[in-house]
């Protein structure tokens, strides 16, 4: 095998071995020098996408109703676009639950991003549904033209789709949604695998860390530098 490796070493060694075989094969082929902190990053980001998609193989479905759903991998926007990823936590031993939506232009720089953390025992449903309902109403303070919005909460995105109505505190929740997509500039409403969502899941697991932020490319923490670097690198 590649590097040497059996099959019976564990998948952190396997991903470091492929970093290390595409910085080689971009050193021999493209001559483009390779930093250790960037090897690094591709590595994790091999890791989480791997461990991602086996957790959620089993259970997603493999035909989608609309066009562009189910990515697996982050892609960046066309043009002038922005796309913004979300994502929700929760922190049951304190009996938190908090969110992080990240947004990236075509070049896949950070553009801004936020984090908030708040108090209460909820399902993950409706913690995902409350990250979008933030996103939205975050996005709307912004000055894009084109925004599209990305979760990988299947639930919440065909709740949010559909017309049903819903007499429950989620049901609220995605009403809420329903109406700022409509009255907002938001081109789609999209749903990604896990795998394509790492960097918006780094910035919710941080909101305990970080429960009311908002960075700039120039502002995010050291600790979230990575997440959005090996991202950029798998892209």
């Amino acid at each position: 095998m590649t590097c040497g490796i059996s099959v019976e070493t564990d998948h952190s060694s396997l991903s470091v071995c492929w970093a290390l075989w595409k910085a080689r094969n971009e050193l021999v082929w493209n001559r483009k020098y390779a930093k250790v902190n960037r090897v690094i990053a591709s590595a994790k980001q091999y890791l989480l996408q791997w461990t991602f998609a086996q957790v959620n193989c089993s259970s997603a479905p493999s035909k989608f109703a609309f066009e562009g759903d189910g990515a697996i991998t982050w892609v960046r926007p066309q043009g002038n676009s922005i796309k913004v990823t979300v994502d929700a936590a929760l922190f049951s031993d304190s009996r938190k639950y908090g969110l992080g939506v990240v947004a990236r232009d075509s070049a896949g720089r950070l553009v801004a991003a936020m984090t908030r953390c708040f108090p209460g025992e909820v399902t993950a449903e409706y913690a995902e549904a409350v990250a979008i309902k933030e996103a939205l109403s975050w996005i709307k303070d912004q000055n894009w033209l084109e925004v599209s919005l990305e979760s990988d909460c299947l639930a919440v995105v065909q709740a949010i789709r559909s017309k049903v109505e819903m007499r429950s505190s989620f049901g609220q929740v995605v009403e809420d949604c329903r109406r700022s997509i409509r009255l907002s500039n938001i081109s789609s409403l999209l749903f990604i695998k896990r795998s394509a969502n790492v960097v918006a899941h780094c910035f919710a697991r941080a909101s305990y860390k970080y429960p009311d932020r908002n960075f700039n490319g120039s502002s995010v923490p050291v600790d979230l530098q990575d997440c959005i670097l090996s991202e950029a690198v798998s892209d």
